[in-house]
């Protein structure tokens, strides 16, 4: 191997290794440069990937549907999605002056409705009538109709829901 100096004014010579030049400077340079890009990067996927923590806290969901009128044939409520509802209740008040017939409903499908041994209530002004449906099915709405025909109503119903 064969050496190589050069004098830097003061008597001392410095030794410089052929195999270390200027192009092996720059690999180092550009391996410390590309690794510190290459952690900011991780950073930056890290942070937006965070897994986020579901929410477990119960699903609470409520809704009115005011001044429904009754009429002489079958009238429903909104059809109600329960798939991802645990427990579930409709209240019904008869806010006219007419008494009406009350029944809830479920349904596969949104299609093919059926009380599915829920009972039908008549409810007198003034009062209100709560449903727990025993049963499960995917969707569920309230049917209504005038108990005394040609006698219409208005009613008020609310879902409320939990998971």
């Amino acid at each position: 191997m064969q050496r190589t100096g050069t004098g830097t004014g003061d008597g001392r010579i410095v030794r410089r290794d052929p195999a270390f030049g200027p192009g092996m400077a720059g690999a180092i340079i550009g391996g410390v440069a590309g690794g510190v890009l290459g952690m900011v990067a991780l950073v930056i996927s890290l942070v937006a990937y965070q897994k986020q923590i579901p929410d477990t806290r119960p699903l609470f969901i409520s809704t009115v549907e005011k001044g429904l009128v009754t009429r002489d044939r079958d009238g429903h409520s909104k059809t109600r999605d329960i798939a991802r509802i645990r427990t579930f209740s409709f209240l019904v008040r008869n806010e006219g002056p007419h008494p009406v017939v009350v029944q809830p409903e479920l349904s596969p499908d949104g299609t093919a409705w059926s009380p599915f041994g829920e009972l039908s209530y008549a409810i007198e002004p003034g009062e209100e009538q709560l449903f727990v449906p025993q049963y499960f099915l995917r969707y569920a709405r309230v049917r209504f109709r005038n108990q005394i025909p040609g006698f219409d109503s208005v009613i008020t119903v609310w879902f409320q829901g939990q998971s």
